[in-house]
């Protein structure tokens, strides 16, 4: 072990934390196996956008009030400050003592989000961006999901559309009621205080989803739906600088096939049956007219997909400011020859995007455990700057 920052994990949407439905854990066997390294699990609004769920993180982290800034929270509509945080994860936090951070899905866009700011010492806590040691994306949107679009986002714009309702929130709680065979009626009020919208203690889950439904929030894009959009990860590429002391992971998922070549992607017959569905519309989804401003993109290359995010957009930020690559890598792949700055990706096929940690079927449990043993051992293995 060369080195001992401790591994910050961060949900994706719809996620939550320790102390949240019951017993259930998002995480699966990560938070069980062995790790040289410290774990730390977080928990951040599981339906807010990037940007917000970047300050709660950084607040828990280093104890303190969620600050979301004063010209974001006034852009947005929503108040500057949010949940005060006492007790601090990392409470000695700097670049003599960095961070692992470690995202699925949304939070792999979440934990760039949260570099990017500590880089610009958004709160003015002297920091930069040599906090951070490495960046691991788990089945991250890095260059957003055609997903959101089965959900009813707007193809152009990448929002909700109004007349939409609440459809897309009440189908992702279906989905996740799917995948992890509990009602969620138990779960907290989406951390949302800083919109004016805390659960009231005997409201039913579907009346408060109601209420968000019709308020600002969702129809804006300060939210996680539209964050997860191609049209806001075009933007936040050509925005957040991949960082030449930082190493950066990517581990695509994948369980979608073709029958012939150039055909459309189909969702293998092991996959969870709640991501089916979605996998099917995005494996032949085509755009009339290209969602981003990209010279040659094409409908086809986001056919592959995991069941909510495309494989094609796992792999690393392709679009906007430059973002290194390095190899394809596996798991004998020796830590001498990651550089720093770099994306390495690693594809992890066979798995669908919920079996990675919330919801593995049986066959893939010991699958699942060695995936993280191993992702600690090569973080902890990594020479900091």
């Amino acid at each position: 072990m060369t080195n001992q920052a401790p591994v910050v994990l961060v949900h994706g949407m719809l996620g939550f934390g320790e102390k949240e439905l019951d017993q259930l854990s998002y995480w699966g066997s990560a938070l069980q196996v062995h790790s040289p390294l410290q774990l730390i699990e977080t928990s951040v609004g599981p339906i807010s956008s990037t940007h917000d769920r970047a300050c709660e993180l950084a607040a828990q982290l280093i104890g303190t009030r969620v600050d979301y800034g004063e010209v974001h929270a006034a852009a947005q509509g929503h108040e500057r400050f949010g949940r005060p945080y006492e007790r601090a994860l990392w409470p000695d936090w700097s670049a003599n003592n960095p961070i692992h951070l470690v995202g699925h899905s949304l939070g792999a866009s979440t934990i760039r989000a949260l570099h990017d700011l500590l880089a610009r010492d958004f709160w003015g806590w002297g920091s930069s961006e040599k906090w951070i040691a490495s960046l691991t994306s788990i089945s991250g949107p890095l260059n957003g999901t055609t997903a959101i679009y089965y959900f009813g986002a707007d193809p152009q714009t990448g929002l909700i559309h109004r007349r939409s309702g609440i459809t897309p929130i009440l189908k992702l709680v279906e989905l996740y009621t799917g995948l992890n065979d509990k009602i969620l009626n138990k779960i907290y009020d989406f951390d949302l205080d800083h919109w004016g919208y805390k659960r009231q203690k005997d409201e039913t889950l579907n009346t408060y989803l109601q209420r968000v439904g019709r308020s600002n929030f969702f129809w804006g894009p300060d939210n996680a739906f539209h964050s997860v959009s191609l049209q806001s990860a075009f933007r936040n590429n050509a925005q957040w600088p991949t960082f030449s002391h930082a190493y950066y992971f990517s581990y695509v998922t994948d369980q979608t096939y073709r029958i012939r070549p150039g055909g459309n992607y189909f969702p293998s017959p092991l996959m969870n049956l709640a991501l089916q569905p979605i996998a099917w519309s995005m494996g032949r989804m085509v755009f009339k007219t290209p969602p981003i401003p990209a010279s040659n993109f094409k409908s086809s290359d986001w056919w592959r997909n995991d069941g909510l995010v495309p494989a094609f957009s796992q792999r690393f930020p392709m679009y906007g400011r430059l973002h290194p690559l390095g190899n394809i890598i596996t798991n004998s792949t020796k830590s001498s020859e990651f550089l720093a700055g770099h994306w390495y990706t690693q594809w992890e096929r066979g798995l669908d995007h919920a079996a990675i940690c919330m919801a593995p079927r049986f066959w893939q449990l010991e699958r699942q455990r060695n995936f993280y043993e191993n992702l600690y051992i090569r973080l902890a293995s990594l020479p900091l700057r």
